[in-house]
Order: C-alpha cells, then sequence, then structure tokens
C-alpha cells in the first residue's frame, strides 16, 4: 500500500530555505526518483537536471531542480525591497 497522508504543498519559503546546492538524496526526493535510480542516472548522465561531482561527492544545483520543476529560483520575496541578503530590521523573515 502506498502512503495516502496528505502533504503540505511546498512554499516559497520552503524554496528560499534550500541550499543553493542539492545532495543527490534530496534532490531525486524532490523529482520524485528513488536513492539507487538518482545514483544510477547520474552516473549514466540521464539524470533530468544539471549535476556535476564536487570530488567523489555529486552536486545538483538546486536551480536546475526548480527550473524542471518550473518553480521559480530564488522565489520573489514577499516584500518589495527586501532581498534575501538584506539584513535591514524592516525585512523580516
Amino acid at each position: 500500500m502506498g502512503n495516502t497522508a496528505k502533504r503540505r504543498p511546498v512554499t516559497g519559503s520552503d524554496i528560499a530555505a534550500l541550499p543553493i546546492v542539492l545532495d543527490p538524496v534530496t534532490a531525486g526526493r524532490m523529482l520524485g526518483i528513488g536513492r539507487t535510480s538518482t545514483y544510477r542516472l547520474l552516473e549514466t548522465g540521464e539524470f533530468p537536471a544539471p549535476a556535476f561531482r564536487a570530488g567523489k561527492q555529486w552536486r545538483i544545483p538546486t536551480a536546475g531542480i526548480c527550473a524542471l520543476l518550473g518553480i521559480p529560483y530564488p522565489p520573489p520575496d514577499d516584500k518589495p525591497g527586501c532581498g534575501r541578503a538584506d539584513t535591514t530590521p524592516d525585512c523580516e523573515r
């Protein structure tokens, strides 16, 4: 039997909280691909998003996964004038 629990929708805050590059397991989960299949696709060059090796580890840019899913990255800010790197007091997170 499959998991029938309701999942909450992914929000802009969830996307904004992601690191710039993802590990393969996280990237695969975002695409609904299991761990073993993710690594197999990476090794064969068939992973559906850009990926690169950093030493012995695979890294997948978050922007590539989001582009594949049609999600803007970084997500637009809710408050005008408050960028992701803005640390002024009037920019509440």
